[in-house]
């Protein structure tokens, strides 16, 4: 196991909950990302901030990856979303993706929870930008051959390596909802969408909330959305009976 676990005591405020990302084609849910969140001293849930601080100490940010692939993969068997066939999307930094030990230690995930790869997603967060592009190319690569999807997220005008990035095997890409809720980044979002159509990629567009911008970016090409307009972030019990009352 990795070492530099995380504080027990910092874990046990650790609360996740699961937002799906719709297909726009037939507005079913394709997959759910894991989001996290604090559970402050009276019960009220905060934003990730202090387990990001945590990702950016040296020797931190692969330990807390894990113990969230934990924390989630135990809910999703907890609460049987394993029938909805509703892969799981973790979000992944630079430093966890560039770890020797990363592939390893999913297989290991994979292994003791018994859940197949292909219901194990990761989306590549812009928290640091790529400078060593072949280093990045083989990490990303060997996370497809294992059966894995990756998406590059937060994808924004001055991004490292976009176009060549979009060339590896990579299943999509995905716009903030800074970008989306903002007309100067409508030009962008069309150009880099023609882009990943020509790779056939997923186009995932955050943060959508109204109708008006589901249709701006449907007419921009955006091909799936995640949002409060579709779910609100969700406990995975919750999840669990929508996705269950729904079938």
């Amino acid at each position: 196991m990795p070492q530099n676990e995380p504080d027990p005591v910092f874990l046990a405020s650790m609360r996740l909950c699961y937002q799906p990302i719709i297909d726009l084609a037939d507005q079913r849910p394709e997959y759910a990302e894991v989001l996290l969140r604090r559970a402050g001293e009276n019960g009220e849930l905060h934003g990730p901030e202090d387990f990001l601080s945590v990702m950016g100490c040296p020797g931190q940010a692969l330990p807390l990856t894990l113990a969230i692939m934990r924390r989630a993969l135990g809910e999703y068997r907890a609460h049987s979303l394993g029938t909805t066939s509703l892969p799981l999307a973790f979000n992944l930094p630079l430093d966890v993706l560039l770890h020797p030990a990363l592939g390893r230690e999913i297989e290991a995930l994979c292994s003791t929870s018994g859940i197949a790869p292909g219901r194990i997603r990761f989306e590549l967060t812009e928290t640091s930008p790529v400078v060593d592009f072949a280093t990045a190319a083989a990490s990303i690569t060997k996370l497809h051959a294992s059966g894995h999807h990756i998406a590059l997220d937060d994808v924004s005008p001055g991004m490292p390596y976009l176009a060549p990035l979009m060339s590896l095997p990579v299943s999509a890409i995905k716009f903030s909802n800074t970008l989306v809720a903002s007309p100067e980044g409508l030009p962008f979002i069309r150009a880099t969408t023609a882009l990943a159509a020509a790779h056939r990629l997923d186009i995932v567009a955050e943060g959508i909330e109204t109708q008006a911008q589901l249709a701006t970016m449907r007419k921009a090409g955006v091909t799936h959305g995640q949002g409060y307009l579709f779910a609100r972030p969700l406990p995975a019990g919750s999840l669990g009976h929508a996705l269950h009352s729904a079938a």
